[in-house]
């Protein structure tokens, strides 16, 4: 686990952007920390246009839902559940999901929170922090999406919102993918052409909000996006929000922050006519490396992948994600997905052993919580400001 040392800094390590636009975040008066906690509870949704075509046909459609040790039944939209069904009545609910191509879930337990930052006067900020989270996608059984956005810049919040729900229609509403009838063609289609549905989700978003009335030339959002297609996971990012698998004792990430100072991000920045330093006062260089352009003192972004960003997307920020796969196995206890508000502080080994003992009690909620409580001590310890912190987790 890392300190930064450099709590006075005129500069702020975890700022986006040093532009004239974003010294200061916009501001709530309120001196309350505030969670917001949302957990999956047992329970079926029924959205018609998130069903795949066999759904649909089926009035009294069956499907088999695993949760926290329960099974639940759902027949003609009515649900059952007991902890002590007899052998063959779940044997017949799974045998009626295997002719149906529904797969049982993999996911044992999940929580998610997100808890605004505080600027350098002690206020509780706007929170520029988004998460995305969609489950049993297309009524499949195991086809799940997770998602932590990061915004930055005056309207980071408004991007990072906006691009919530461009994903959430464009992935339920998708004609190469809500036709699927099984888990194995889902992910087919997903890897197709170098993951071509996915690139095209990023793109995209960023070309719908320079259409937008968002302005976007100094704001954007980070994103990690994460599908889990059964056992097999996709996980396409951009900027430095991260995800983290745990396998055994063993942290894996499942993807890679993307810095300006990267040898082949910088040669696309360089390219495009931007320069890569650390931001310099009087002959000092302090903080992480950022994109400016020639000559120039702006945009002074400190990733080299955004969504949004659209002046500093001409001098090669791109919001094209990087893919990363993986697999789920018997060794896999759990996901974290965070924005960079825990990783400023907090290591994939620091996240992995706070995070275990919850997973030993299935405790997805306290897990988030402990996260949040950790990196907000450590923000309190080493910086003037609290950044936005957002967390899910997930226990296999």
């Amino acid at each position: 686990m890392e300190k930064d040392n450099n709590k006075k800094n005129k500069i702020s390590s975890n700022q986006r952007f040093l532009s004239p636009s974003f010294k200061k975040g916009a501001v709530k008066e309120n001196k309350d920390e505030e969670f917001k906690i949302n957990l999956i509870m047992d329970g079926m949704n029924e959205d018609e246009e998130t069903m795949s075509p066999k759904m649909k046909k089926s009035k009294k459609s069956k499907r088999l839902s695993l949760h926290e040790g329960n099974v639940l039944q759902q027949v003609s939209g009515k649900k059952r559940a007991s902890n002590e069904m007899e052998a063959e009545t779940i044997d017949k609910i799974t045998e009626q999901a295997k002719k149906l191509n529904i797969a049982e879930s993999h996911i044992k337990n999940l929580a998610y929170m997100s808890q605004a930052g505080k600027g350098e006067d002690g206020f509780t900020k706007v929170n520029q922090d988004s998460y995305l989270v969609i489950q049993d996608l297309y009524k499949l059984g195991d086809f799940n999406i997770f998602g932590v956005l990061d915004g930055h810049g005056m309207n980071g919040h408004l991007v990072s919102q906006f691009v919530v729900k461009y994903f959430n229609s464009y992935l339920k509403k998708n004609k190469k993918l809500n036709i699927l009838e099984n888990l194995d063609d889902v992910y087919a289609s997903l890897k197709k052409n170098n993951y071509e549905i996915i690139r095209k989700a990023f793109n995209k978003a960023e070309s719908e909000i320079s259409k937008s009335d968002i302005d976007a030339n100094f704001s954007g959002t980070t994103c990690v996006l994460l599908f889990q297609i059964g056992e097999k996971l996709l996980t396409a990012n951009v900027g430095d929000s991260r995800a983290i698998i745990v396998k055994g004792k063993e942290a894996i990430p499942l993807s890679i922050d993307q810095k300006p100072n990267d040898e082949n991000e910088m040669k696309r920045i360089i390219k495009n006519g931007g320069e890569v330093s650390q931001y310099e006062e009087d002959g000092f260089a302090s903080g992480p490396f950022r994109v400016w352009k020639k000559g120039q003192m702006y945009p002074g972004i400190a990733m080299s992948r955004s969504i949004g960003d659209l002046l500093a997307s001409t001098l090669g920020v791109i919001p094209e994600p990087e893919v990363r796969e993986e697999r789920l196995d018997n060794k896999t206890k759990f996901i974290v997905i965070c924005s960079d508000g825990v990783w400023e502080f907090l290591d994939n080994k620091a996240v992995k052993d706070l995070v275990m003992p919850f997973y030993e009690k299935n405790d997805p909620e306290g897990a988030c919580k402990k996260l949040i409580n950790e990196s907000t001590k450590w923000w309190n310890e080493e910086d003037v400001v609290v950044d936005d912190i957002t967390v899910i987790v997930i226990f296999f």
